[in-house]
């Protein structure tokens, strides 16, 4: 249960710096939504899988489901000495610095 508080802290950290200010409620919202949606989610896939399949496979369903999560983690911008975003604009800015720089 440490670890899944410590998830959901992060996430509500992250997401206060990804989000512009004028959508930052909306995008909170979406981000709990997602964790208690696959907060149920997990259990009944694995139990109703665990039926059907064998052990290996539920584990490698999850598995699938935990890198593809990375993955997309890893091509969020990087925000550690920028502003804050405001709006929308300024996450595009942000976004087209962040691609100036890594073609350099």
């Amino acid at each position: 249960s440490v670890f899944i508080a410590g998830s959901f802290s992060g996430t509500y950290l992250w997401t206060g710096e990804l989000a512009p200010t004028s959508h930052r409620g909306f995008v909170f919202g979406l981000s709990s939504c997602a964790a208690r949606l696959g907060s149920f989610f997990g259990p009944f896939i694995v139990i109703n899988l665990r039926l059907v399949l064998s052990r290996s496979v539920v584990f490698g369903v999850m598995a699938a489901f935990v890198l593809t999560c990375a993955f997309f983690s890893y091509l969020l911008v990087e925000t550690g000495k920028e502003e804050i975003a405001v709006t929308g604009a300024d996450v595009g800015e942000r976004r087209r610095r962040s691609k100036r720089r890594s073609k350099q």
